[in-house]
């Protein structure tokens, strides 16, 4: 999370939170770069902008002469990061407003925002949400059953057990099929019917559709359809 005056181009305060890394080297242009374009998209008006990273966002407020930026999971509430960040553009100009008219560019006297930001942001985790993660009905026993393993060693599911474009599926999955009469019934076209498959409690809607190349509104219409049909459940992780 960065804070940066409009002025001077100068940044702040610097906050990081969760995994997302800036190569450090090119913080300084592309600060610059993103107090250029703020005030082309927004003119100080307090809207937000949301640059698509591929991996994750980055969202920029910039209001009254301070730019609000931050690196949010794709997975985070976009509503609540617009909200939390002009809450922080309130705070920051109630404390600083007076401060910044005759700045002599010491960023020290900034120092003390950061618990301020730590309370606003909730130590970077106010916008997660949970995943949720769809798992055909026909999994949910075996499902289970590797879950309870991982209890008794102590591990729960998380996040991080969820592998971006891995194509390697748990070896349960290759002993469930679904009834191929439900392709010969027209509830589902062939390939529906492959992709149902990667329903399986550990590929999320986004994973899916890289897998198979799809656009992600695609994979959520296959999903609405199987669940619909009664075939699926819905894993919530946090």
């Amino acid at each position: 999370m960065y804070t940066i005056d409009q002025n001077t181009g100068i940044c702040l305060i610097h906050r990081k939170y969760g995994n997302i890394e800036f190569n450090q080297d090119l913080v300084s242009g592309f600060l610059t770069a993103l107090k250029d374009f703020s005030f082309e998209f927004s003119k100080g008006s307090g809207e937000l902008e949301v640059i698509d990273m591929q991996i994750f966002y980055i969202m920029l407020v910039f209001r009254e002469g301070v730019l609000v930026t931050a690196a949010a999971d794709k997975n985070d509430d976009v509503k609540i990061v617009h909200k939390k960040l002009n809450e922080i553009i309130d705070a920051f100009l109630d404390k600083y407003g007076n401060a910044l008219v005759d700045w002599s560019g010491d960023i020290r006297i900034f120092k003390d925002f950061n618990e301020t930001l730590d309370e606003i942001l909730e130590m970077g985790k106010v916008a997660e949400v949970p995943l949720t993660i769809p798992i055909l009905k026909i999994y949910k026993k075996a499902f289970k059953k590797s879950q309870s393993l991982l209890s008794k060693k102590g591990l729960k599911l998380s996040e991080n057990d969820l592998k971006p474009n891995t194509k390697k599926q748990p070896d349960w999955t290759k002993e469930e099929k679904l009834p191929k009469q439900i392709i010969n019934q027209g509830f589902l076209t062939k390939k529906e019917y492959e992709i149902a498959h990667l329903a399986d409690g550990f590929h999320t809607e986004g994973e899916i559709a890289k897998e198979v190349g799809m656009p992600e509104s695609n994979i959520q219409s296959i999903i609405d359809k199987l669940d619909d049909l009664g075939l699926l459940r819905f894993i919530n992780i946090k």
